[in-house]
C-alpha cells in the first residue's frame, strides 16, 4: 500500500529533460511592408515581423511556445512532412562555430519512366 509521504515524495521527483531537435518548415511571404510567417505542421500558427529575418525569429519563438505547450499537455506532436522530431541523444552535435541551417527543395520532375 502506498503511503501519503510516498506519494507527496513521487510528486516532487525531479521531471524528466527531454531534449528534441525539431525540423519544421517555415514559410515566409512579403506582405505589404512586412513579412508573414507560417508553419504549416503547426495549425494556426502565424506570425509576421518588420523583416524577413524577424519574421523567421518570430516563427522560431511562436514554434517554441507551441511545442512547448503541446509536450506539457500531453498532447501528441504533429509529425509528418513538415515536422520531424529526434532525440538529442541519438544525434552527433553541431560543432562550435559551425552554422545549422535546414532546406526545403522541391523539385518538379517531367518524363520519369519506370523502364530507366
Amino acid at each position: 500500500m502506498t503511503t501519503p509521504a510516498k506519494l507527496m515524495k513521487a510528486r516532487h521527483r525531479a521531471p524528466q529533460k527531454l531534449q528534441l531537435r525539431l525540423t519544421l518548415g517555415v514559410v515566409i511571404e512579403k506582405d505589404g511592408k512586412s513579412f508573414h510567417a507560417f508553419c504549416p505542421g503547426l495549425k494556426g500558427l502565424h506570425v509576421d515581423g518588420r523583416t524577413e529575418d524577424e519574421a523567421l525569429q518570430n516563427a522560431e519563438h511562436a514554434a517554441n511556445s507551441y511545442i512547448v505547450s503541446l509536450i506539457r499537455q500531453g498532447d501528441p506532436l504533429p509529425i509528418g512532412p513538415h515536422l520531424t522530431a529526434e532525440r538529442l541523444e541519438d544525434i552527433p552535435p553541431v560543432p562550435a562555430g559551425a552554422l545549422l541551417r535546414n532546406i526545403e527543395v522541391q523539385c518538379d520532375i517531367q518524363g520519369i519512366s519506370g523502364n530507366n
